[in-house]
C-alpha cells in the first residue's frame, strides 16, 4: 500500500481502544484509520491524540456531526464498524508541528476519506487560500475552558467574572459581537464585525461560533475574543425623562416611524425628534470575552 511504517499499529480498533487511549495520552501526533475491508483510509492529527480519538468511539457524537456536515471516515465507522478498522500511529511529533507533519502524510499517501486535502481544515467545508493559511499555524486539538465563569477585559471596568447566564440577559444580537480570532500564540489572523462573518469566513455554521460565545467551549486551538457593544436605544421625552429601553436601532426605528437614517442622526446630535423624543445608544462601553 505504502513504506510508511506507523511507530504503533492497533490491528483492531474495538479490541484495542483502551490501549489506544492510555497509550497516547497527552501525546501529539499524527493517525490514520484503515478500513480492512475496503483498504480505504484516514489521516488526521491531534494535539491530544487520546483525547482526539474517544471522539471517534463516541457514535452519537459522529452522528450528531454528520446531521450537519459530511465526513466519510465518520459514515465508514459507522457503517463498518470498529472491529473492522485498524489504527496506526503513524508519527508522534510536537503540537506545534502537527498540522505540517499532516499535510505531508496527506500528500503523501492520498487517503480516501480525507474529502478535503488540506490539514486543518473543516469537515467537508471549502476554505480560500487565506483561510487556509490561518488554519496552517495552529494545531488541532480540543481546548475545554471554564464553562461556568469567562473572565471580562475592558478598560472602563473592573476585571471580574461573567456567567452564561449574564450574557444571556444582555439580550445583545450578533450584530452587536465583534469576533477576533487569534492563533494559539496570541498572534492576530483576523477580526470581523459579527459572528456570522467569522463563520463564514472559518467554514463553519453560525452554530458553531455562537455556541463557543455561549459555552466557551471551542474544539480547536484558536483564541476567539469577543467584543460585545451594547446596542440598545434609550428614548427620553423632551423633558428628558427616561420613557423606554429598546433593544436595537432597528426595533426603535419600527416603534417609533422613524428611518434608520434619521435616527442615526439624532442619536448623534443629540437633538429633539419632532419636540417629542431624544435618543440616545444605552453605553459605548464594551465587553472583552477570551476563550
Amino acid at each position: 500500500m505504502n513504506n510508511v511504517i506507523p511507530i504503533v499499529k492497533y490491528n483492531n480498533a474495538y479490541n484495542d481502544k483502551s490501549l489506544i487511549y492510555k497509550d497516547n495520552k497527552n501525546k501529539s501526533g499524527i493517525y490514520r484509520w484503515n478500513n480492512l475491508i475496503s483498504g480505504k483510509s484516514y489521516i488526521g492529527s491531534g494535539v491530544d491524540l487520546s483525547r482526539r480519538l474517544r471522539f471517534y468511539y463516541s457514535m452519537n457524537g459522529l452522528k450528531r456531526v454528520l446531521n450537519k456536515e459530511s465526513s466519510l471516515i465518520y459514515k465508514a465507522i459507522l457503517k463498518y464498524g470498529y472491529s473492522n478498522f485498524s489504527l496506526d500511529i503513524i508519527e508522534y511529533c510536537s503540537s506545534d508541528v502537527v498540522i505540517i507533519r499532516e499535510q505531508y502524510y496527506i500528500d503523501l499517501l492520498s487517503p480516501e476519506y480525507n474529502i478535503l486535502k488540506t490539514a486543518g481544515s473543516r469537515l467537508g467545508k471549502k476554505h480560500n487560500l487565506e483561510t487556509k493559511k490561518a488554519i496552517s499555524i495552529t494545531s488541532r486539538g480540543r481546548k475545554i475552558l471554564n464553562n461556568k465563569n469567562f473572565k471580562i477585559n475592558n478598560n472602563n471596568f473592573s476585571s471580574k467574572f461573567v456567567t452564561y447566564n449574564t450574557k444571556i440577559k444582555l439580550s445583545l444580537r450578533s450584530q452587536g459581537i465583534k469576533v477576533k480570532i487569534f492563533d494559539k500564540s496570541n498572534n492576530f489572523i483576523s477580526e470581523f464585525p459579527n459572528i456570522k462573518s467569522a463563520a463564514k469566513y472559518l467554514g463553519v455554521h453560525y452554530n458553531t461560533i455562537s455556541k463557543i460565545f455561549n459555552t466557551g467551549i471551542s474544539y480547536d486551538e484558536f483564541i476567539y475574543k469577543f467584543e460585545i457593544k451594547d446596542i440598545r436605544i434609550l428614548i427620553y421625552d423632551c423633558n428628558r425623562k427616561l420613557i423606554e429601553i429598546l433593544k436595537n436601532a432597528k426595533e426603535t426605528s419600527k416603534v417609533y416611524n422613524i428611518p434608520r437614517s434619521t435616527l442615526s442622526s439624532y442619536i448623534k446630535s443629540g437633538k429633539l425628534y419632532k419636540n417629542k423624543f431624544f435618543f440616545r445608544l444605552n453605553s459605548e462601553k464594551k465587553l472583552l470575552l477570551y476563550y
